[in-house]
């Protein structure tokens, strides 16, 4: 029996293609436990109306989240401000909205949309289609510098009609200029430019509904053709000009055409005491003046002072040619609420 255990026979020896144990099966959730399609819409439909703050409709949301399928969820997340943090994620999104034959029509519900962080990897194709089924988008922001192309930012500007916020940067590989017709944001409310190689000709189909406007280095506009922009928008309740070239001077003139303007901000080395001449003669009251990294000098502090313009938060930072001489006679003379330099 020694000599029996000792020797290994080949039929006693285990088989290593032995059938290896059946991994256990994990058991899918239920698809009873979602809530019907038909009850989540009508969830996004309160949660992303024109009633947000309505407490049923969040604590629905609240309530329903273990109920909801996941896209549902994303779609309302979307509907609030949400922003995309990378690459895969915005190709998941737009492959949802773009489904075929959906169980939930996902696009209609989506209102907010930030593709600043994924520029960089060239969403031209996808913005397409995500301008195609999201109909109800009233806020886009594209960041600086864009992989957008000049005929989707035209596609854009036809086709998002309830669009209220825009803000368009600098396009990538794109040396040249282009029109871009707005005409078709008629719910546009804000529009911020920087750097976009718009030809001046664009500014005329900006909507009356326009109420702000912010323009950084836009060296294609030239001052006479703001002027006219300004003329037909009257409306405008906050305007920014930062370091446009040709937009230097003659500033009393440009704003005596905003009755209701009560935010103003003049930034850039092109803007200097001559060029805001007269601006402090308008009998008019400002909220908010900014004059950031200007020319200026204690001569634009005298003439603001002794003018009847009236302002209450005055931001002169970083301007290296105003004194603090220049800031206690500004002081002295004229009641500023607030006084930022």
């Amino acid at each position: 029996m020694l000599l029996i255990s000792r020797i290994k026979l080949p039929l006693w020896k285990k088989s290593s293609r032995m059938a290896k144990p059946k991994p256990k099966k994990r058991f899918r959730r239920s698809s009873c436990k979602q809530l019907p399609s038909e009850i989540q819409e009508i969830i996004c439909s309160m949660v992303l109306g024109d009633n947000a703050c309505n407490p049923f409709a969040l604590t629905a949301m609240r309530v329903a989240f273990f109920g909801m399928n996941s896209h549902v969820y994303q779609v309302l997340n979307v509907g609030r401000q949400f922003q995309f943090t990378s690459y895969i994620q915005f190709i998941g999104f737009v492959n949802t909205i773009s489904l075929k034959t959906p169980v939930f029509p996902y696009g209609l519900y989506v209102r907010h949309v930030d593709l600043a962080p994924v520029n960089k990897y060239g969403v031209d194709g996808r913005v397409r289609k995500m301008i195609k089924h999201c109909p109800n988008l009233t806020s886009i922001r594209l960041g600086h510098a864009t992989s957008v192309k000049a005929d989707t930012l035209q596609l854009i500007g036809r086709d998002c009609h309830n669009v209220q916020i825009l803000e368009m940067g600098g396009m990538q590989s794109f040396p040249f200029m282009f029109d871009c017709n707005f005409s078709g944001m008629l719910s546009l409310e804000s529009l911020s430019l920087t750097t976009t190689p718009l030809q001046s000709t664009s500014f005329g189909t900006i909507p009356s509904s326009i109420c702000h406007l912010k323009i950084d280095q836009m060296d294609a506009l030239e001052h006479d053709e703001f002027a006219e922009f300004l003329k037909r928008h009257q409306q405008l309740v906050s305007l920014s000009v930062r370091r446009c070239k040709h937009l230097n001077r003659g500033f009393a003139a440009l704003i005596g055409h905003l009755p209701v303007l009560n935010v103003l901000e003049l930034s850039g080395p092109e803007i200097n005491d001559a060029g805001l001449k007269e601006l402090f003669d308008i009998p008019t009251q400002l909220k908010t003046l900014t004059l950031c990294h200007t020319q200026i000098s204690d001569t634009t502090l005298e003439a603001l002072a002794a003018g009847c313009l009236k302002v209450q938060h005055l931001d002169i930072a970083q301007n290296t040619n105003v004194t603090q001489h220049g800031i206690n006679a500004l002081q002295r003379k004229k009641l500023i609420e607030k006084l930022t330099y």
